[in-house]
């Protein structure tokens, strides 16, 4: 257990990292912090950085609150609709919009598939700690909304949109706004339903823990 803990929180630091490094390789001293900023306006960044920290944190301070935290059954649950929605969008709407150089290539399918999967499969495996409450599906969905106003704020003040369904200057805010919306209905959704199955999941392990009665 310990092995794939380790195995899984390394892989989920690596992409992000990885990441970061050649963004800002090349650039200098005066370009580096627009770099970084545009860096962490990509809600997979923040995803996998979640994911990472999620992660680690048990590992490296057991007895954190930052730990506890991360084994919430709450928090593990955002994050992995998080990665799941990261990862269904960029397979079914980005991934053939760009061609990556090779070391982009490898980033970008540790953030878009690898670390999502293993995160999930993590979630179903080990659960949480914490009932998994309905209120908590609904907080899932502020970081979204945070983020969504955020990348209007942001691209505003310096045209740098993310996402081309997020892009103001092209689509305009109507398209924008109803594009956000059904998004932040598909994060409720995904949410409500991954609660759902924690739930479900939470019910069935001690009845697959009891002996069967004679």
């Amino acid at each position: 257990m310990n092995a794939w803990r380790i195995l899984i929180a390394a892989v989920a630091c690596l992409g992000p990292a990885l990441q970061y490094g050649l963004m800002i390789h090349d650039e200098s001293w005066a370009t580096g912090p627009q770099k970084s900023v545009e860096f962490f306006s990509y809600f997979t960044i923040i995803s996998n950085i979640l994911a990472a920290v999620a992660l680690t944190a048990p590992l490296l301070a057991p007895a954190s609150g930052l730990a506890r935290w991360a084994d919430a059954t709450s928090t593990r649950i955002a994050i992995a609709v998080y990665l799941a929605i990261t990862a269904v969008i960029y397979h079914t709407l980005l991934a053939h919009l760009w061609d990556l150089p090779p070391w982009r290539q490898v980033s970008s399918h540790i953030q878009h598939t690898i670390t999502p999967a293993l995160f999930l499969i993590d979630w179903l495996w080990r659960g949480g700690q914490g009932e998994a409450r309905w209120s908590a599906a609904v907080s899932a969905v502020r970081i979204p909304a945070v983020y969504g106003a955020w990348t209007l704020i942001h691209g505003a003040l310096s045209g740098f949109y993310p996402y081309p369904f997020l892009n103001v200057a092209k689509r305009g805010y109507p398209a924008v706004l109803v594009t956000m919306a059904v998004m932040f209905i598909g994060f409720l959704v995904v949410a409500l339903a991954f609660t759902a199955l924690h739930r479900a999941r939470a019910r069935l392990a001690p009845m697959q823990a009891d002996p069967i009665s004679a």
